[in-house]
């Protein structure tokens, strides 16, 4: 498997105790180094390229640090281009862009949630912008800025399984084309495995050219952000029915870090590449 990851991403800080913070990023890094995967580097994105997904007014808002927001502190613009140019290129090399800042909450003309572009949004607009495509976002919490920018879309599937209630309350009810399936608090694994077989199967029925996973492993049991109660194992078992789906649709296939914060989460990660075979 490719992955695509810019040591510029770990240079930032949110402060001691924000916890999308640069350990869980080179916790991943460390442990898919020692499996052996391959790593690529990748430019930054280019504001045309946030252009294509993000209102000016957005743009803007990010390049001036004007905004406030308690999760979401003002940063260099340079962090947000790095993460979606990471996630342009995982998606031309079918690869997974191990970066941050995450996305999935930045919607078109709002951020939150510690994202502050949407990358796997750019992403598709910028690779497969004629291509039917599905967006299975296994974060624990709602992708609603993925939601905001696809919602009506009818080339663009959105799937998610998600905690709630939780941040950021989105996500109880599907919308057209955005399908969500809301798990309440101390969902485990059986449970978890029987929606993502119904996700899945929604997914064949739109026959999409290519898959694009939110990937969040904060679904683990020792997550301190979510309450879902997944065990290491169930990420080779969710890997093993995603990498089904995907070749028996014979479709492309890359994934995008998004959330994750237990100090599991290298070894979450192995546990899932190792099964989905990218």
């Amino acid at each position: 498997m490719n992955v695509v990851f810019n040591p510029a991403c770990l240079e930032y800080r949110h402060g001691s105790f924000h916890p999308e913070s640069p350990e869980r990023v080179k916790r991943v890094a460390e442990a898919l180094e020692n499996a052996g995967y391959d790593f690529h580097d990748a430019n930054p994105a280019s504001e045309h390229d946030v252009l294509l997904v993000h209102a000016e007014q957005h743009l803007e808002m990010v390049r001036s640090k004007k905004y406030f927001d308690a999760d979401t502190p003002p940063l260099d613009i340079k962090y947000p281009l790095i993460a979606a140019g990471c996630t342009i290129k995982a998606a031309k090399l079918e690869g997974f862009a191990l970066t941050r800042p995450p996305g999935h909450h930045a919607g078109r003309n709002f951020l939150g949630g510690f994202c502050y572009f949407n990358n796997i949004a750019i992403a598709i607009r910028k690779v497969y912008p004629s291509n039917r495509v599905a967006i299975l976002d296994i974060d624990a919490h709602h992708g609603n800025g993925t939601q905001d920018i696809f919602l009506h879309e009818g080339n663009v599937l959105y799937v998610s399984l998600h905690q709630h209630p939780l941040y950021p309350g989105t996500g109880k009810e599907s919308m057209d084309n955005c399908i969500n399936f809301p798990l309440p608090p101390g969902t485990g694994e059986k449970t978890y495995l029987k929606t993502l077989e119904k996700a899945l199967s929604t997914i064949e029925n739109f026959s999409p050219d290519v898959v694009a996973i939110s990937l969040g492993f904060d679904t683990y049991e020792g997550d301190p952000l979510a309450s879902f109660l997944l065990r290491k194992e169930s990420y080779a078992k969710i890997a093993g029915m995603i990498s089904r789906t995907v070749s028996e649709m014979s479709a492309r296939c890359f994934a995008v870090l998004e959330g994750g914060y237990s100090n599991e989460i290298g070894k979450l990660a192995v546990e899932f590449f190792d099964r989905l075979g990218l």
